[in-house]
């Protein structure tokens, strides 16, 4: 999903590998209507009548995982308004789309891996990343699917232990998407529970 057309990649996906399992797509994809969410590729949908929060997990070149900003402001005036982090009433699901760090350039050709995190509002709860009366919330945080590794020898690219611990929560509320764009249906099933 890494062009202009991202709205209606995540429509196909949707169509293809979600509506045969069961579900429905019960308010289209619109884009995020904070702006710079865009640079996640931000959307808002809802399948079955639950509200999802769509992001794509961006790479970086120095650290293992993937960044998103989860956050929204309640105007559009960017000088007086600082973003603020989600709450458990603003989404039923956050779906993270992932794809693997490119290794061309370090001379390790392999082939992109992409797969897809569907954490429930419970989760993101209980981990401190939607705000409530626990916690102050977080506007962004990092995701580390089953090929997260070292990226180097010294600081911030290695994989640390805090980043592994984090691995461990994340990993159940992960699915592969194949080299063909597909899900297992069954997978889909145990995770998105509506």
């Amino acid at each position: 999903m890494g062009n202009k057309n991202y709205r209606h990649e995540l429509e196909f996906l949707l169509i293809k590998e979600f509506v045969p399992s069961g579900y429905q797509i019960t308010q289209k994809v619109t884009l995020d209507p904070t702006s710079e969410s865009a640079k996640y590729e931000g959307l808002n949908f809802h399948l079955n009548g639950r509200s999802i929060v769509y992001r794509k997990g961006k790479v970086t070149s120095d650290r293992p995982g993937a960044f998103l900003a989860v956050w929204q402001r309640h105007s559009e005036d960017l000088n007086n308004n600082k973003p603020i982090p989600l709450t458990s009433d603003d989404l039923d699901y956050l779906f993270i789309q992932v794809e693997s760090h490119s290794n061309i350039s370090e001379g390790l050709e392999h082939s992109t891996k992409y797969g897809m995190f569907i954490f429930p509002v419970s989760l993101l709860v209980e981990k401190g990343i939607l705000a409530s009366v626990k916690s102050k919330g977080k506007t962004g945080f990092r995701v580390f699917p089953p090929w997260s590794e070292d990226r180097g020898g010294v600081g911030t690219k290695l994989f640390s232990e805090s980043g592994k611990k984090t691995q461990r929560w994340q990993i159940p509320f992960f699915v592969d998407i194949d080299e063909n764009g597909l899900i297992n249906p069954c997978e889909l099933k145990k995770l998105l529970q509506i």
